[in-house]
């Protein structure tokens, strides 16, 4: 009587622990809100885009065209990997708001930049920001506000020579 109870102890003891260990069998909270499914976070990809935005309103002032339409792709490249991994998002359609919001600011700045117009381009960079900012606010981020760049906190010139 003795051994079964001990046995009784150590197997519900090591059920215990594996469960404490391993988790449930069936994981039955709901999934986190702030990453994908494949786990990963919006917050990268939002980190880099605000470092690119910076950067290109540095080329800009800077009037430097390859280095402007450098960020100007790169911020592309970053928006089309956001509307593919993130369609929806903490209960937001990113990648439907970045398409209505984001993407409409930039025709008119791939045209400045490509005709080299710098007033028009700072412009058009203004606008772009101030698009980035609208979307932060459809998703109740207005906390986040980017602004156009008064200084240069990268260790990178942006001069032309």
């Amino acid at each position: 009587m003795k051994h079964r109870i001990l046995t009784a102890t150590l197997v519900a003891s090591l059920l215990l622990n594996a469960w404490l260990v391993l988790g449930p069998l069936h994981h039955t909270s709901p999934a986190r809100a702030d990453v994908t499914p494949a786990g990963e976070e919006l917050a990268p990809y939002m980190n880099h885009l605000q470092r690119h935005t910076h950067k290109l309103g540095l080329s800009i002032q800077a009037k430097n065209k390859p280095a402007a339409d450098f960020y100007l792709t790169e911020l592309s490249e970053t928006f089309e990997l956001v509307q593919k991994k993130f369609p929806s998002y903490d209960g937001y359609q990113i990648a439907a708001l970045s398409k209505a919001m984001i993407d409409p600011a930039k025709p008119a700045l791939t045209k400045a930049l490509a005709a080299s117009d710098w007033p028009t381009a700072a412009i058009a960079y203004d606008k772009y920001v101030a698009a980035c900012n609208n979307c932060h606010v459809a998703v109740k981020h207005e906390f986040i506000k980017i602004t156009v760049p008064t200084g240069n906190p990268f260790n990178q010139s942006f001069a032309t020579k």
